[in-house]
């Protein structure tokens, strides 16, 4: 199952041209949610113990998938569980402070068999039972107003990645699970100004991040 493309926080200092804006902002109020750091890497789902880039109509066999496929892709077999996750390993357009080998991979959802998204304390549970990393968890709770909202996000891209380095940006999402139409309805991003997308050539001119140290 391919990730859906996750609408833009109507303030976001950049929307990608043509990209879906979140309709309800409201939405995010008085809710439970989760605000994440959005990762400057490539789109991963783990699936069958096989690592898929954005598009899942074969695994990937890129370089740039090394790491998650020695150290992630073999924990996650079940053939109705899909893992989504952002991985680092290849540069996009911030290069993060070094990582560990194993730690290229940073999980953001799980999905089942009926295509449902499960609650993020669900995610967090199950990339812990395997030791995979998660993407770093910037707040959890309930906003008050759309305003509590603005200031918290524009407060966020202002602050440096928890990697090290600029952050990209941040999701936020309804810490509850959620079917595979409501999703979006329950999840937005905002980005950093001036993003620059990977462009056409990003596969000719890619490099490793940096890795200290070895895997344990």
């Amino acid at each position: 199952m391919k990730y859906p493309s996750t609408p833009y926080w109507p303030w976001s200092p950049t929307i990608g041209r043509g990209d879906d804006i979140h309709a309800n902002p409201a939405r995010f109020v008085g809710e439970h949610v989760v605000v994440t750091e959005k990762l400057d890497g490539g789109n991963t789902l783990l699936h069958a113990g096989k690592v898929y880039s954005r598009s899942v109509s074969a695994p990937s066999e890129a370089k740039w998938m090394a790491m998650v496929k020695k150290h992630h892709a073999w924990k996650v077999t079940a053939p109705d569980v899909w893992l989504y996750g952002e991985d680092i390993y290849g540069v996009h357009s911030i290069e993060y402070a070094p990582v560990l080998e194993q730690a290229t991979f940073h999980a953001f959802a799980l999905r089942d068999g009926e295509g449902a998204f499960a609650p993020f304390s669900e995610v967090e549970r199950f990339a812990k039972q395997r030791d995979i990393p998660i993407v770093p968890v910037l707040f959890r709770g309930r906003f008050e107003s759309v305003p509590d909202v603005r200031r918290f996000i524009a407060q966020a891209h202002d602050e440096p990645s928890a990697l090290g380095g600029e952050r990209e940006g941040v999701v936020m999402r309804l810490a509850r699970g959620f079917g595979a139409a409501e999703f979006q309805d329950s999840v937005c991003k905002s980005v950093r100004q001036g993003h620059v997308q990977t462009d056409e050539h990003w596969t000719r001119k890619w490099k490793p991040c940096r890795i200290v140290g070895r895997a344990a």
